[in-house]
């Protein structure tokens, strides 16, 4: 550190005697003298502070701030964001930026085209250089965008919901990064290939059309229900409609008698319970086929019985300590 070596110094030089002008111990003492003013004046550390090992989010509104560019912004973090941070249009606005055509995102069908930037992130007075998006529409209320859990700094991120019931246990479930459903947990238990993503913002769970093809499949399921706009991304809507089941799945420790299925979306060759679904799939019928992409969104629905969120980075894992179901 350089206040210890200056301090090494200021001893080293009190205990030497050397020729001067004037005279040996008052030049010792105006020489020491000088170096302790040297001392004072140093940092007492040269290290960055690191930031906390943990954060904690209310579950309710969990919203951090950050400088970007230089400017201050409010984000939101969400498990379903990874790799870049989402903005609002007008946030995206503030910054002057060198914007460039971006990747598209598709919601099932619908194809939405960004622009994207470079620019710095800092958050707790650590920077990185990161990747910002926007799509046109509003990516978070309340909010100026959202960030992913991994451009955090922090090992654990935790969301925190007081208003939960009284938990019934802990589970602790593996993550990976998937380039389809991002930050996921295998089910194999569920199905070939299945995945469970987490959304405390979505209002209800729901399932892709190849999801709910497998599930029915194997839990003796059936259509429950008309079809109906379900919200997804954006302020997107897909046709969805419930499927029950004669015996009852547990996802992640919670019980599903019946799942909401965007039956037009991400189906490939999986076969949906036999019944017409004209309405809901002439869209599949002029446009090409989507591969096959079996998850299942476990939303507020079941999420807000959980009284903390926990998510660490390395490696990947997700803890849910809720209030789950038996059995």
């Amino acid at each position: 550190m350089k206040s210890l070596s200056v301090m090494r110094a200021v001893r080293w030089w009190s205990r030497k005697s050397f020729p001067s002008p004037s005279g040996g111990a008052p030049y010792r003492a105006a020489l020491t003298a000088a170096l302790l003013i040297v001392a004072a004046a140093a940092p007492a550390t040269a290290r960055i502070k690191a930031p906390p090992q943990q954060i904690i989010l209310d579950a309710a509104d969990p919203v951090i701030a950050v400088e970007l560019g230089g400017q201050p912004f409010r984000l939101r973090v969400e498990l379903g964001q990874w790799d870049v941070i989402e903005l609002n249009p007008a946030a995206a606005a503030r910054l002057p930026l060198a914007w460039s055509a971006g990747r598209h995102i598709s919601v099932g069908r619908v194809t939405l085209w960004g622009r994207n930037a470079e620019t710095r992130l800092v958050i707790e007075d650590v920077k990185r250089q990161v990747l910002v998006a926007e799509h046109g529409r509003i990516a978070a209320e309340g909010a100026d965008g959202v960030i992913g859990p991994d451009l955090l700094p922090h090992a654990t991120i935790l969301w925190r919901n007081v208003a939960a019931p009284a938990d019934t246990g802990t589970i602790v479930l593996p993550l990976r990064l998937d380039e389809r459903t991002g930050i996921s947990a295998p089910a194999p238990a569920l199905g070939p290939d299945m995945m469970l993503r987490f959304s405390p913002e979505a209002d209800v769970s729901s399932g892709t059309a190849a999801a709910g093809a497998i599930l029915a499949q194997r839990f003796d399921g059936h259509f429950a229900g008309a079809s109906r706009p379900l919200p997804v991304l954006f302020g997107v809507t897909r046709p969805a409609r419930p499927i029950a089941f004669g015996r009852v799945p547990v996802i992640a420790g919670f019980r599903f008698p019946d799942l909401l299925v965007r039956t037009a979306d991400f189906r490939g060759d999986n076969a949906l319970p036999a019944e017409d679904m004209e309405a809901d799939i002439v869209v599949a019928r002029v446009e090409r086929p989507q591969g096959a992409q079996p998850w299942v969104t476990i939303g507020r629905d079941r999420l807000s019985r959980c009284a903390e969120i926990a998510y660490s980075a390395a490696p990947r894992s997700l803890t849910l300590r809720c209030a789950f179901d038996p059995g």
